[in-house]
């Protein structure tokens, strides 16, 4: 199985979401390919492709005022011309998310549900928030014979939720149905990392 972990983190390689994106690179070996989203991408066909040959997905974002990264936001608006096409249909997609002390899981909720609307589904238990608080608080109790703490998400959380997303990875696409939809225009060239964006959606105004 192949799984892309997509990068939002703002601060690229650094920063407590490229830990995040990096440890479940690490964990998957040789199954594992990751698209750093605030760094140099390739143009709008080959990242079309590279989605197209993964088996699942890994959405990774820090919490930026109750919502994901900007250059994940920005992937989102551009992907959504794959809208139900192999890039994404019928693949599955889990979450994790770096955060402060709020917003997390409100956060990975909504990824959720937009990269349902493009065509993804959730497998059991693929959702994982780490937050500064929650680690402070494990860290506080660690050691205790009745560890009030023991059930917070913590990085060995990451390999349940991967071991998850692989499984579903694994399961036959061919028999999820789409809804009729209005495909976007898939455009060629660079990948439009700023600036106007039209994919010749439907203008009623």
């Amino acid at each position: 199985m192949k799984i892309l972990v997509l990068n939002g983190s703002l601060r690229g390689n650094t920063g407590n979401s490229a830990v995040l994106a990096n440890h479940a690179v690490t964990l998957l070996g040789q199954q594992a390919s990751m698209l750093t989203l605030s760094g140099q991408l390739p143009g709008i066909r080959e990242v079309y492709e590279l989605l197209v040959s993964s088996d699942g997905i890994l959405v990774v974002s820090g919490v930026y005022w109750n919502n994901w990264s900007s250059p994940l936001q920005r992937f989102i608006e551009v992907a959504a011309a794959f809208e139900n096409t192999p890039a994404f249909f019928g693949k599955p997609v889990a979450c994790a998310v770096s955060m402060d002390s709020v917003g997390g899981i409100e956060v990975a909720a909504r990824l959720h549900a937009a990269f349902s609307g493009l065509g993804c589904w959730s497998p059991p238990c693929a959702t994982v928030v780490i937050s500064r608080t929650g680690q402070e608080a494990i860290a506080a109790s660690a050691g205790m014979e009745d560890d009030p703490n023991e059930d917070v998400w913590r990085m060995d959380d990451m390999s349940v939720l991967l071991h998850n997303l692989v499984t579903a990875a694994a399961m036959p696409r061919n028999s999820w149905k789409a809804w009729p939809h209005r495909a976007l225009h898939i455009p060629d060239g660079p990948w439009p990392v700023s600036g106007a964006l039209d994919l010749e959606s439907p203008r009623f105004l």
